[in-house]
């Protein structure tokens, strides 16, 4: 499902990632854990493409949902109007379950919104479309209970690969776990 061989990523003087290499297999959850610095958000960005390697392969599915650790959305769209532009981007159409209970935000403007309700959001574009893989950076940050229970029901289902510091969550979502270490 994901290859990653020998990727290295350098930030000016700074090597965060050197000779990674990892695997993950359709239906596996890995889970990232190590302090902050270690690499875990640039090896995200890495395999979602919104970052290139110095070094090294990384070879992804044709379709991945992205959630970053800080939602960048267009404050100035509604919640509603972000989402359908993910879907058509996608190719896909909302899953009209409300499995995070944004329908009351639709209509609101993304600025709008407490940091809570825009990982909601976000979650909810990455999920769009069910894609084979998604890439979670922190996904239960700013998340009330019952979003995070909502989050751990989806990604026991899933396949993906997810950064977190928050071990409870890790424990119960990981079928593997990846500890990093600064380099």
């Amino acid at each position: 499902m994901l290859n990653i061989r020998n990727v290295t990523k350098w930030f000016g003087s700074r090597r965060v990632l050197d000779g990674f290499s990892l695997d993950v297999a359709r239906g596996e959850r890995v889970v990232l854990l190590g302090e902050n610095g270690c690499g875990k958000s640039t090896l995200l960005q890495l395999v979602t493409g919104v970052l290139d390697a110095f070094e090294g392969s990384i070879r992804v599915p044709d379709a991945i949902g992205y959630a970053p650790e800080k939602p960048d959305m267009p404050d100035h769209l509604l919640a509603g109007e972000w989402l359908d532009l993910v879907a058509s981007l996608k190719r896909a159409r909302l899953d009209d379950g409300d499995e995070l209970s944004v329908r009351a935000l639709l209509g609101r403007k993304i600025g709008a919104l407490s940091l809570g309700q825009r990982q909601r959001v976000s979650l909810v574009a990455a999920f769009t479309g069910a894609p084979p893989l998604l890439v979670l950076d922190e996904p239960t940050n700013a998340l009330d209970d019952a979003s995070r229970a909502r989050v751990t029901d989806r990604l026991l289902r899933s396949t993906a690969l997810v950064a977190t510091h928050d071990r409870d969550f890790a424990d119960r979502i990981a079928t593997r776990i990846v500890r990093m270490g600064e380099v």
